[in-house]
């Protein structure tokens, strides 16, 4: 059920009122917090939906029903601003993140609203816990004379863009890709269909489709050789059942689309992305219900983020030359097309990831 929550803080006679992070002794718990998707603008007509990146560092080895506490300043603001969320569990070094959806009454007055944000969940032993730290946010409203929405994601209708899985990377000109330019936008197409999944028509059920990246390999592989034993196998699924129900929720890079089931209606979700530096990424592409811990489909793979892209190389990857074949340097810092013997001094250097 999402929860409605606003905390009224004073204003200050000279302006806006910076708070000072709390401490809350014996019932408190550590960590960080940061704002992402935060669009330079929230609009006055249009629900904005913003995430809140927590990471739970000292407390209790877990927490639920985790909730941000949201103070607004000017107090005369509040009376404007609705926000929705719903509660998630986190546990010790885990990362968790906390949709917001924030909506602004047209007719408020102030240009700008300031949020101080701190946070409260609950232990099965140590009962209601709050955080031991305040963060904040100042948000810009958009103007109040025209509809201004910003999103990060566009629908697209079932089959205006061939998607072989249920998610594909692409660039500005929809040719699909494996391999990126950093700092460079790209797009993620996934599908949402969920006519095989056994949902009844006209179902209310609320879902979520989401992607994420993290930098590194974090795939488990799969055992293979003459001594793996049925108990290596077991550990093997329990493994990678735990890596895709976690690995969005951990995830340094991640954004994710909420809708309402319809099986008779699929489409597809298009968002824009970046990955701001090179090297190796695990990346994962999942559905879920919005309610369920468990994720009903992930594909976890890799992702190769290079510095720069020689001119050879044409937007699928692919040398444009076709007696050519490209080598990715060492560092990840170049993608080259050379010749057979040219690739095989520069392997010889390292090259060839």
């Amino acid at each position: 059920m999402k929860t409605r929550l606003l905390i009224i803080i004073g204003m200050f006679s000279a302006g806006l009122c910076l708070s000072t992070p709390s401490i809350f002794a014996a019932e408190s718990f550590s960590g960080t917090s940061s704002f992402e998707n935060v669009p330079s603008e929230i609009s006055r007509h249009f629900p904005t939906t913003f995430d809140i990146k927590l990471q739970y560092t000292e407390g209790p080895w877990g927490l639920d029903d985790v909730v941000p506490i949201i103070e607004i300043s000017p107090e005369n603001a509040v009376s404007h601003v609705i926000f929705d969320f719903e509660p998630i569990s986190v546990y010790k070094n885990s990362i968790g993140r906390i949709p917001v959806t924030i909506t602004v009454d047209p007719a408020i007055e102030y240009e700008k609203i300031f949020l101080s944000v701190s946070f409260k969940g609950h232990n099965s032993q140590a009962g209601l816990l709050k955080s031991g730290w305040t963060d904040s946010l100042i948000l810009s409203l958009g103007p109040r004379d025209e509809i201004s929405y910003q999103v990060d994601y566009e629908k697209i209708p079932w089959g205006e863009i061939e998607v072989n899985n249920d998610a594909a990377i692409f660039t500005k000109n929809m040719i699909p890709r494996s391999m990126v330019q950093a700092g460079e936008q790209f797009f993620v197409i996934q599908k949402v269909d969920f006519s095989d999944d056994n949902f009844a028509k006209n179902s209310t059920f609320s879902a979520v489709v989401g992607y994420a990246f993290e930098k590194g390999d974090r795939m488990i592989r799969f055992l293979k050789g003459e001594n793996v034993a049925d108990a290596d196998h077991q550990k093997f699924d329990q493994d990678t059942r735990k890596e895709r129900n976690e690995f969005y929720q951990n995830s340094e890079f991640a954004k994710s689309y909420e809708f309402k089931v319809n099986s008779e209606k699929p489409f597809l979700v298009k968002s824009s992305f970046l990955l701001p530096d090179s090297g190796f990424y695990t990346h994962q592409f999942y559905k879920k219900l919005k309610n369920s811990p468990a994720v009903s489909s992930s594909n976890i793979g890799g992702t190769i983020v290079v510095d720069k892209f020689s001119k050879a190389v044409g937007e699928n990857n692919i040398c444009k030359n076709d007696t050519l074949r490209n080598l990715i340097k060492y560092d990840y810092s170049k993608v080259v097309c050379v010749d057979r013997q040219t690739a095989l001094k520069l392997i010889e250097r390292g090259w060839g990831l």
